[in-house]
């Protein structure tokens, strides 16, 4: 069985043609993505329209399978919730997210658990700036 059709499986879903294809958008384009991103995408094969891609996106949140996201711009993006916990980097100059693959914060999580009786149980980062080549251009 394929990657794509055992999560949707895992999920007690019904595997369509569409939400298959909708699912395997997400992993191929790895990164936060709008559900006009996504039909986008697709749109080349025509085999999904615009609102299937909002209703399967709103379906594969609730069961857990992909992760919502609205950073500062409002757009609301998806990501798999599938993917080992990570931060963004937002560039506020060109919208570039850059995934930051290690979480800083692991001790500060220990001392909220140990100063406040607090379990963590996730957390997300978002930190704002500007990418290296904004950043460059910039300065000249």
């Amino acid at each position: 069985m394929d990657r794509v059709s055992e999560m949707l499986r895992s999920i007690g879903e019904k595997c369509t043609e569409q939400r298959k294809l909708i699912l395997q958008a997400l992993l191929d384009l790895a990164r936060p993505v709008s559900a006009d991103e996504v039909y986008e995408y697709l749109s080349p094969t025509n085999r999904v329209g615009r609102t299937t891609v909002y209703r399967t996106l709103e379906l594969f949140e609730k069961k857990k399978l992909v992760r919502r996201i609205t950073f500062r711009d409002g757009i609301i993006r998806y990501e798999s919730a599938h993917l080992e916990h990570h931060h963004h980097l937002i560039c506020l100059c060109c919208g570039k997210i850059i995934p930051l693959e290690y979480c800083p914060i692991t001790s500060l999580e220990d001392s909220i658990s140990k100063d406040f009786g607090f379990q963590v149980t996730e957390h997300y980062l978002e930190f704002y700036g500007y990418c290296k080549k904004c950043k460059e251009d910039k300065e000249r």
